[in-house]
């Protein structure tokens, strides 16, 4: 039992991790959404809530599992800083269902409230911005592209070895996220993680129908691919250029070289 126990912990930590990132950020996303007044403040408190989520769930998670808490961070990990491949699939699922038990918390929390958005057909149930991003397919996927390269490349600068800001981690990420976020996001626009979608966009779908997947042409698939081939390239030019870089120069210095 005990090492079933050590076996699955790993998985554990990355399910209760990304519920606690999707519990605190849809759950300030949903304030936002259901706020009788519109504030020009929002795009603010949305940003910031997201990247101490952020912080938050690699604060419980790290220790055990690494604190990925993102499909884009695994993938990344498993490609360029030597992950198990093995692991991958497990980590992405306990990701996935981590982020649908958030939004559903998120739902229970907020249902009355969501209750009361008019719904207006055709189109989606407004509730559903609680939980989805959504965007101009081409758009979107140039800024989830972007917003991801940022954001893995400051995770794998600040997790480096000789990196000063490692031993705050998770709080150093959580502000990455929230300087991406400022510079690049509307407050319901950017994902930059796969799981914070699908895994609340599953939920919407059985909450407020299947509409949720063909909206926008389909635009379901641009959170999924583009934050993994952003995080890739964030990863490759980080171990690739930056890092063998700083490795070089840093041999240089300690022996003496100008």
């Amino acid at each position: 039992m005990a090492s079933l126990r050590n076996v699955a912990a790993p998985y554990w930590a990355e399910f209760i991790g990304t519920l606690v990132l999707t519990l605190i950020g849809l759950g300030a996303t949903t304030q936002n959404l259901v706020s009788v007044s519109s504030q020009k403040t929002e795009a603010i408190s949305s940003s910031l809530a997201w990247g101490l989520a952020v912080t938050f769930g690699i604060w419980v998670s790290d220790h055990v599992s690494g604190g990925h808490i993102n499909p884009a961070v695994t993938i990344s990990r498993a490609i360029f800083s030597g992950f198990s491949a093995a692991r991958v699939v497990g980590y992405v699922a306990a990701q996935t269902l981590g982020a649908f038990t958030g939004a559903f918390l998120v739902w229970l929390n907020f249902s009355s409230s969501l209750a009361h958005l008019k719904h207006k057909d055709p189109g989606l149930h407004p509730a559903t911005g609680a939980f989805i991003t959504s965007n101009n397919v081409w758009f979107g996927f140039v800024n989830e592209i972007t917003a991801s390269f940022l954001f893995v490349l400051a995770v794998f600068a600040i997790t480096d070895n000789t990196s000063n800001a490692k031993s705050i981690a998770p709080l150093a990420i959580g502000l990455s996220f929230s300087a991406v976020s400022f510079g690049l996001s509307s407050p319901l626009g950017l994902a930059i993680n796969p799981a914070r979608d699908f895994g609340p966009r599953f939920f919407a779908a059985l909450a407020y129908g299947f509409d949720v997947f063909v909206d926008n042409k389909f635009y379901f698939w641009v959170p999924l691919a583009a934050p993994v081939g952003g995080g890739l390239l964030g990863a490759f030019v980080y171990e690739w250029l930056v890092k063998r870089d700083a490795e070089y120069h840093q041999h240089t210095l300690e022996d003496g070289d100008n």
